[in-house]
């Protein structure tokens, strides 16, 4: 293992309750209908958003409107977090990233998230003291989402690295299938929202509770 590659939401940040109430508010202000949890695992978690409101309104959603909408919702999702006294980064977190920067582990973030969340992100939680925002791979509707493998191959070259050669953190079971499909050298399961069998059962190779478990 030579670099590190973390998805973010759910894996870095839990914040399943936040994304459920965020995307619960928006579609059901956009269709009137309710969202449910087997609905939000298959078609939201660790998705794209366009991928997610093609589904939920029925039809084709252009890069322009889709950006206008993804804002709405991610404003809802923002104003939760900030009004939250559970926005916080992973127990343990900061300082496995201490350790792992101490010993020059190249790192990087690949989110389903757009450039907005991950400003949000980078000033909430002083994120720039272990990562580089250039090396962050986001939603910018240019590569398809997970489960596609695009989103690790790309996070892999911003550290020069060969993916084959990275460790990914994912919690999702679009994110597990996408950093199966790149060939990651190990995928490790973060029990935020599942149970170990579950991730296991996605293909991961190991999981943790969170990351004291390191």
């Amino acid at each position: 293992m030579q670099g590190i590659i973390f998805d973010f939401n759910g894996t870095m940040f839990f914040d399943e309750d936040f994304q459920v109430k965020a995307w619960k508010q928006f579609i059901g202000e956009k269709t009137g209908r309710d969202i449910s949890d087997q609905e939000f695992q298959d078609h939201i978690h660790g998705r794209p958003s366009e991928v997610i409101l093609n589904y939920f309104l029925s039809r084709p959603v252009s890069r322009a409107e889709t950006e206008r909408l993804e804002e709405e919702k991610e404003q809802i999702y923002r104003n939760l977090c900030l009004n939250s006294d559970v926005f916080h980064l992973a127990e343990g977190l900061p300082q496995f990233l201490d350790k792992m920067t101490e010993r020059g582990v190249p790192m990087a973030i690949a989110t389903a998230s757009g450039r907005n969340n991950v400003e949000f992100f980078f000033e909430h939680f002083q994120l720039e003291k272990w990562f580089d925002i250039d090396r962050v791979v986001y939603n910018d509707g240019t590569f398809p989402g997970k489960p596609e493998p695009d989103i690790y191959l790309r996070a892999a070259e911003k550290l020069n690295l060969d993916i084959g050669d990275c460790v990914v953190f994912e919690d999702a079971k679009s994110g597990i299938t996408a950093a199966v499909r790149a060939h990651a050298h190990k995928v490790i399961g973060v029990e935020s929202m599942e149970a170990r069998d579950t991730l296991l059962q996605w293909g991961a190779d190991d999981t943790i509770r969170d990351f004291r478990d390191l």
